[in-house]
Order: C-alpha cells, then structure tokens, then sequence
C-alpha cells in the first residue's frame, strides 16, 4: 500500500476546510437572505408586476442554466474537475425552479409568500452554481500549484545532477592535466583552458540558488555537455593514447 506523506496529508485536510468554511459562508448568507425575504421584505400586490417579475425570473433561470451547461462542457472537454458539487444535483434544481416558476406563470397565484418562495428558488441554485465554480476555480489552482512545485522539484534535481557530472568530468580533465602536459597545452593553445575554469565557477554558482527553471537547466546542461566534449578531446589527444598503448604493451611484455 502507498503511504501518504503527512505533508500531503496536511495539503488535503487544508482544502477541505476551505472547501467547508466557503460552503458554510454561502450557506449563511443566502439563509440570510431567505429570513430577509421572508420577514423584512413586501411584495407589492400587483399582479401584474408579480408576473412580470416571475418572467424575468423565468428567463434568468433558463440563461443561467445554458452558461451553467456551457461551462460544465467546457471543463469536461479539458478533462478536469467540475467542482465539489455534483453538476447533476445544480442540474435537477435549475429545472426545477423554472418549473416553478412556469407553474407562477401558468396559474396566476395572487399569493406573496409563493412569489417569495420563486424568488428563494431562484437564489438557492444560484448560490450552488457559485459555490460550485468556486470550488473548481480553486481546486484548479490547487493543481496548478502543485504541478508547479512538482517542475520545479524536477528542475532542481536535474540542476544538481548536472553540477554533480559537471564538476566530475572537470576533475577527470584535471587529472589528465597533471599526467599529460600537452593535454594542457593544448587546451591552453585553443582557449578551452579559461572557458573551462568559466563554465564550472558559474555552474557552481547555482548551487546557491533557490529556484531552478527551464533556461538554468539548459545553462547547465549547455555547459556540461561543454566539459564533457572537452573530457573526450582530451582523451583523444595523440599524447594519451600513445601513453595508453606504450602502457599496455609493457603490461604484456613477460
């Protein structure tokens, strides 16, 4: 079984509790708004404003349950989360506030607390649609977050793996250096020598640093692989390999 770390636990449990202290928040505020309606607010008695009222509910609803649609497409077709409320549940209550509020329209109901009821089924999908986008938007920076400590996590480790073989091969040329002086001449007549020396001081450099991205990585490897092309013209130099020959001929003479 994969054991998960107590950061990642603590990362999970953070999110869940925005997660809850938002629904909470939106959930106090539209039962807020639910005893305002209720008890502070009249309606005037006028039919005709009342369903004229409850039209424009109607076509609210019916608009706002097309952008809800549209944008639940637009998040499927990127394959991502849709939020922590299920888009069917959000679904089901758009229709059926435009349903009641059809029926407001169909029947002429001269009561206020059933237009006040239309406009508490308006609100109460309202608030899940905004919670519900909430949620994605923030689950989705959650993601993007951690997609972007876990590249810089792999940036950081190529850096120093580069720097580790960067500084492994200098030591090898070095050390061809000091057996063979004309390795060294021969750097030193083409003008490797002081690049050399260059390229591992600012590859040492980033040692220091304390984030790494996509051009320090090139840098690096640019580099590297600088030293490395040097570490095999140095070994191929005529004086190593004559060395090398005369070396194992004397390993096989008895």
């Amino acid at each position: 079984m994969l054991k998960v770390s107590r950061t990642e636990k603590h990362r999970t449990r953070r999110r869940i509790d925005g997660d809850v202290s938002r629904f909470w928040v939106l959930g106090l505020l539209f039962s807020l708004l639910v005893l305002a309606f209720e008890f502070f607010i009249q309606l005037p008695a006028d039919r005709e404003w009342l369903q004229d009222m409850e039209m424009a509910l109607f076509s609210a609803s019916f608009t706002l349950l097309a952008f809800y649609l549209l944008g639940l497409t637009f998040v499927f077709s990127r394959q991502q989360e849709a939020g922590k409320v299920s888009h069917q549940v959000i679904i089901y209550v758009w229709l059926g506030a435009i349903l009641f509020h059809l029926y407001l329209l169909i029947s002429n109901v001269g009561n206020q607390h059933v237009y006040k009821a239309g406009i508490i089924l308006f609100l109460g999908p309202l608030f899940l649609t905004i919670y519900h986008f909430i949620t994605y938007l923030s689950a989705l920076r959650a993601a993007r977050r951690e997609e972007q400590q876990a590249s810089d996590a792999s940036y950081e480790r190529m850096a120093y793996q580069l720097i580790l073989e960067g500084t492994r091969v200098y030591g090898e040329i070095n050390r061809l250096k000091q057996e063979y002086p004309e390795v060294e001449q021969m750097l030193r007549a083409n003008d490797f020598h002081a690049k050399q020396e260059r390229y591992l001081l600012e590859m040492q450099q980033y040692l220091q640093a304390q984030t790494f991205g996509r051009k320090d990585v090139e840098l690096l490897e640019g580099h590297y692989y600088f030293l490395e092309n040097l570490l095999t013209l140095a070994k191929q130099h005529p004086g190593v390999m004559e060395s090398r020959l005369f070396a194992h001929r004397e390993e096989q003479l008895p």
